[in-house]
Order: C-alpha cells, then structure tokens, then sequence
C-alpha cells in the first residue's frame, strides 16, 4: 500500500487590508461556495506547507513531512493546527492505495491553475503545465496530465476518472487497466501533489 499523503484543500485567494496601510486582518481562501479566513499567520503556515516543495519532487508528503516543513516555517506547535485543519477539511488526507482512497475522490474535486503547454519533440510522451510564454513548470505523463487538464468538468475527481475510464475502454485503449478508474486514479494521485506543490491545480470539495 502506498504511503498515505496530505493535500491542502482550498484556493488560496489573497490577503486583507482594512484600510490603506494598515496590517493584514486575514488571508482568504476559496473552498466549494465559501470564503475561509484565516487569522492566524502560523495557521496559514502549515496550510502552505501542506503543499509539498517544488525541489523536494520525489518526497513523500505525509503528515510527519508537513510537520517538518511547517515547524522550518516557525510554527511552535503545528501538530495541533494540522490536527484541527484535517477535521475543518483544510486538509485532507488519502493514500493512493487505501481502499477509501475512492471516497476521496468521490468527495473532492481538482481545479486547474495553469494551462497545458503540450509536448515537445524531445519528450513527446509527457505534456508540460505552466503559463503562456513562459518554460513549463513540470511534465506530466498523457494520463494525468489529461485528467488535470478536464479536472474541473465533472463534479468530482471520481466522476472526471469514470469518463476517462469509459472513453478508454471505448477507444480501446491498448493498456487495458486505463479501462478501470481505480487504476486512473491511482495515476493521477501520483502527479496530485507535485501539481498542488506547484500552483498547477487546487483541490476543492466536489460540487453538490
């Protein structure tokens, strides 16, 4: 079973200033038809250090990890803010392998961030993600990087992997197990965190 991972929950959507040159009374977050706000400057730490680091790839993001991360931020005491994030929804966590990992995708959608930049002659076989004009900031496999691409379109991250599942099985795709949605599932969730870590996508609750 693989190893279990914690996402951040939400778009993060600035910083509030009461009035000209006065300190930030909050920073706000968007989640499903909600505005969060968070108060706490040590609170939005550990939010922010959910999201794995670009240059640690490879890293398993798990709670010990945000801990870690959030605690080199300076947050005295980020288990109990962690604790309490994971029982408000801020975050979320799964592992890819668990059999309630589809439950997680049932009740979770993905929005992009960035826009697809296509591939490359030199590596056509992974599709880069970043910002018009600029270099990508990371390349995806076919797969997951289609389902990012359509993430937002279905109501829920499960409902975008059936209709990826579906239109495999009917195109006749020649590796079979794209014709599962677990197995898409399992896919995408191994790029997830690298595309939240970037500011390449958000996750948000599934619409209703």
């Amino acid at each position: 079973m693989a190893a279990s991972l914690i996402l951040p929950v939400g778009r993060y959507t600035g910083e509030f200033h009461p009035a000209v040159g006065a300190p930030v009374r909050y920073h706000s977050l968007s989640i499903g038809r909600l505005s969060v706000t968070i108060e706490d400057p040590q609170a939005l730490a550990v939010w922010a250090a959910a999201h794995r680091a670009v240059d640690r790839p490879d890293a398993t993001w798990d709670r010990a990890a945000v801990i870690d991360a959030a605690t080199r931020l300076g947050v005295t005491n980020p288990d109990r803010i962690v604790a309490e994030f994971l029982e408000d929804g801020l975050l979320v966590e799964t592992a890819p392998g668990a059999p309630e990992v589809e439950d997680f995708a049932r009740t979770h959608r993905v929005h992009p961030l960035m826009v697809s930049l296509g591939n490359s002659p030199d590596d056509p076989l992974r599709y880069g993600i970043g910002l018009f004009g600029t270099a990508p900031v990371l390349r995806l496999p076919a797969l997951a990087h289609d389902v990012w691409q359509w993430s937002s379109v279905g109501a829920s991250l499960w409902d975008v992997c059936q209709a990826f599942a579906d239109a495999g099985a009917q195109a006749e795709v020649a590796d079979t197990r794209e014709h599962d949605p677990r197995h898409v599932l399992r896919e995408f969730l191994a790029a997830l965190p690298l595309l939240v870590g970037a500011n390449a996508a958000c996750l948000d609750e599934a619409r209703r």
